[in-house]
């Protein structure tokens, strides 16, 4: 611990050693077992295979998600397409170095003229559909699955969406927020 942290423990009145503060928490049971469709989003945001880039952007933009499922008309999930998975491919047809996000995109190519990048970025993000750049297979899991099993899965892979199927059907999506909201919620016993 650092000094400062120490003296911040420290009473002001006090000259001997800090003392760490006890904090007790009630010894709750949390819900790692309840099903992944109890704490689930229903109805995500999703995206077709034959939209563009740019559509896909939008969508993000719009209802400020990072990342979309992406499903066939008969609600089948096909990939997933995330912030990073764009940006990888908008890397290669405006000659940039591997990057990892949008951010890396306008940071890499303030070096360069940026009205021809941006112009080169828009035609890229307009002429490229999603199947092009989405993850596939995507990781899935079942709406019966436990939500341990859901945060096992994610935490495994680095995911920060991870949708929910019924078959290969969408049927919703967990977030890092779900689970945390979900995690922190004390299990209801059953009298």
């Amino acid at each position: 611990m650092s000094a400062r942290a120490t003296a911040l423990l420290r009473p002001a009145h006090s000259t001997g050693p800090a003392r760490r503060p006890t904090i007790s928490l009630p010894q709750i049971p949390l819900a790692y077992n309840v099903p992944v469709a109890d704490v689930m989003s229903r109805e995500p945001v999703t995206i077709g295979p034959d939209a563009t880039l740019f559509d896909a952007l939008v969508l993000m933009r719009i209802h400020d998600v990072t990342g979309l499922p992406v499903i066939e008309t008969s609600g089948e999930i096909v990939g997933v397409l995330s912030q990073k998975d764009l940006a990888r491919s908008l890397a290669i047809p405006v000659n940039l170095p591997d990057v990892t996000s949008l951010l890396d995109i306008l940071m890499i190519g303030m070096d360069r003229q940026p009205a021809d990048l941006l112009a080169r970025l828009k035609r890229a993000l307009e002429e490229a559909a999603v199947r092009e750049a989405m993850a596939r297979p995507p990781f899935v899991v079942g709406a019966d699955a436990s939500l341990e099993l859901a945060m096992e899965v994610m935490a495994e892979h680095g995911l920060s969406r991870l949708p929910v199927v019924e078959g290969r059907k969408l049927v919703g999506i967990v977030t890092p927020t779900d689970l945390i909201r979900a995690a922190l919620r004390p299990v209801r016993r059953r009298d």
